[in-house]
């Protein structure tokens, strides 16, 4: 019973840094964007968080050791969806489409989740709860993209790059958690971020993105914002993301996608004085009560 408490605690604690940090980091990518070339960013995000998780580590945790061949081919196997494809088209999705069309394309994400688990990774069938949950929330997602509308977006691209990072996203984590090492957390993230970040700078020198790019042309706003992804977005939300994903069903950790927008509302209500809606309350309470349908689905 105390160990069953003790992973409830863990849960409802990783769930809320999840869904708080995870909020506010497509605003953080708009910001840092307006300074730093996509690519550039994402890669720049990883390999700072990726040293910064092996420090802490080594040093720290005293988890001493280097991964074998085999256990490195997993790790670039999680990384090559969930910080390569998934980060770089993600950021660059950001360039073409308004904050209501990744917030509606990237609602969808548990939706997929349930539906490759269940088809793809040996996942149990959804229960009835699930599924009224998932569909609750997605319903909800597209209420709130509707109320909030729609930015003009000058190319269809940037839906197509989103839906390339969420497939990354969605297989990146289906096979991390499948093909799982023996590792903690921290390093396993640490070799993860390193090797993809690593492999990004490469792709942003390949395809202009250090041409004319000076450090010091970079804003203190852009500068912040990167500071902001690679503490909050990526070492606090991605820790508390792979927790949930070891230690929980598919849909509870993928349930983020459907409270970020949520959280971005209340925080732009907060403290940009945003208008709040009727239509934006209904939307926020179906999202609301589709995460505790999700959550209330015992595991079989």
């Amino acid at each position: 019973m105390q160990k069953l408490n003790s992973k409830l605690a863990k849960t409802i604690i990783c769930l809320f840094a999840l869904y708080t940090t995870w909020g506010m980091v497509y605003l953080g990518i708009k910001f840092a964007l307006e300074t730093i070339p996509p690519v550039m960013l994402s890669g720049t995000r990883y390999i700072c968080a990726g040293i910064c998780f092996l420090i802490w580590s080594y040093f720290i945790k005293n988890y001493k050791g280097v991964p074998n061949f085999n256990e490195l081919k997993i790790m670039a196997g999680a990384a090559l969806g969930m910080v390569v494809i998934s980060g770089a088209f993600l950021n660059l999705s950001e360039l073409y489409v308004a904050s209501g069309t990744v917030a509606l394309v990237l609602g969808a994400t548990p939706l997929m989740m349930v539906a490759a688990g269940y088809l793809f990774a040996g996942d149990p069938k959804p229960g009835r709860k699930i599924i009224i949950g998932l569909i609750g929330g997605f319903g909800g997602i597209v209420i709130l993209s509707l109320d909030i509308g729609f930015e003009k977006s000058n190319s269809l691209i940037g839906v197509v790059y989103l839906f390339i990072s969420m497939a990354g996203w969605v297989g990146g984590s289906l096979f991390s958690r499948k093909y799982r090492v023996a590792y903690p957390i921290e390093k396993s993230l640490g070799f993860q971020m390193l090797m993809g970040g690593a492999i990004m700078l490469v792709i942003s020198y390949f395809i202009g993105e250090f041409n004319g790019f000076s450090p010091y042309a970079v804003s203190l706003k852009s500068f912040l914002s990167l500071l902001h992804l690679i503490f909050f977005g990526t070492l606090i939300g991605f820790t508390c993301y792979v927790w949930l994903l070891y230690n929980t069903s598919t849909p509870i950790a993928a349930s983020y996608a459907y409270a970020e927008p949520v959280v971005a509302i209340i925080l732009g209500v907060i403290f940009a004085g945003e208008k709040f809606t009727p239509l934006m309350f209904m939307a926020c309470t179906l999202i609301i009560v589709s995460v505790f349908f999700v959550m209330s689905q015992k595991r079989s």
